[in-house]
């Protein structure tokens, strides 16, 4: 009996010196998870501001400049949401048109550093009132500078889409 007593008495310290081991030791257990696969917290979170060039189709091609500004929210971990601004110009070389569309946009990180998303909203393009739906993706260079390219469809409020513009720009996180 006196046996049995020692080896129970010895489990019980073992087991309450193992633990109180274990905890001493608790931050290499407990990583808070921030993000997909612990990514952190969003470098697109925030103001941003930048501009773009690329190609403007309705059906004839053009060229297509402008710039942007919006802000990005994460709304949970790896999904964002935000507002952007859109004022640009697009030329034929004998004509030019403008335009300026307010887009709603929403997407995932793909990637600590790569965010794919979509865009749906309105504005004006050449002095009509248009509708505008696309998307694209950025990938950040730096702590601060993204490269982002993007298809964006515009139409007439109640119409088909008359115009698509390819871009592709840079991106200046205000962190």
């Amino acid at each position: 009996m006196k046996i049995l007593n020692k080896i129970l008495t010895g489990t019980i310290a073992g087991m309450l010196l193992a633990g109180s081991a274990v905890a001493a030791d608790y931050s290499t257990y407990a990583q808070p998870a921030y993000g997909p696969a612990g990514y952190g917290p969003s470098p697109f979170e925030g103001v941003y501001a930048g501009a773009y060039g690329g190609a403007a189709f309705d059906p004839n091609a053009k060229w297509a400049l402008g710039g942007l500004a919006g802000v990005n929210f994460e709304v949970t971990d790896g999904v964002i949401v935000g507002a952007e601004a859109q004022g640009g110009a697009q030329t034929d070389g004998t004509t030019t048109t403008f335009e300026g569309l307010m887009l709603g946009k929403g997407g995932a990180l793909i990637a600590p550093d790569v965010l794919a998303y979509g865009a749906l909203g309105g504005g004006v393009v050449d002095g009509t009132g248009s509708w505008a739906a696309g998307g694209g993706a950025e990938l950040l260079a730096t702590d601060t500078l993204g490269i982002r390219g993007e298809v964006i469809g515009t139409g007439p409020w109640g119409g088909g889409l008359a115009n698509t513009k390819v871009t592709a720009g840079v991106v200046w996180h205000v962190h």
